[in-house]
């Protein structure tokens, strides 16, 4: 049996710290098969399967200092457990660039029953950035 649960971020940013990975946060549930969403930030299986995550994020354009040519990068993750044992799987690593930098990422893995599943993200800027649009997603296969 298939199970979906799906959280978006649309309506206000997050603002994100330098060098910190951070778990994203949503404004809403959209799917929510099983009950799998948890605090906004978290979906959790209800049994062990084959699962496809994926996520879609768009970072804030940026303004860079007059001379400030150095290049900026930001990262994703799927984290399993963040408040707990951390794993991070699908990373997924990019380059800015001064206009919005949107990313999409799928990754398929085997997963647990109970295991909380995440977000993450990080960037190298000198300042805070705004993580202005995010939707997290994923679709179960039972065994």
């Amino acid at each position: 049996m298939a199970t979906e649960c799906k959280l978006y971020r649309g309506e206000k940013s997050q603002l994100i710290p330098p060098e910190t990975w951070t778990l994203v946060t949503y404004e809403k549930v959209i799917v929510n098969d099983r009950t799998m969403a948890k605090s906004l930030s978290l979906i959790v299986p209800k049994v062990d399967g084959t699962f496809w995550w994926a996520r879609n994020l768009r970072w804030a354009a940026i303004t860079l200092p007059d001379g400030d040519l150095r290049p900026r990068q930001f990262m994703s993750r799927f984290v399993r457990d963040p408040h707990g044992i951390r794993d991070d799987t699908g990373a997924d690593d990019r380059a800015a660039t001064p206009g919005r930098s949107w990313q999409t990422v799928g990754w398929p893995f085997a997963g647990q029953a109970g295991m909380p599943v995440g977000v993450e993200v990080w960037h190298d800027h000198d300042q805070p950035w705004p993580l202005e649009h995010a939707q997290f997603a994923a679709l179960t296969w039972d065994y």
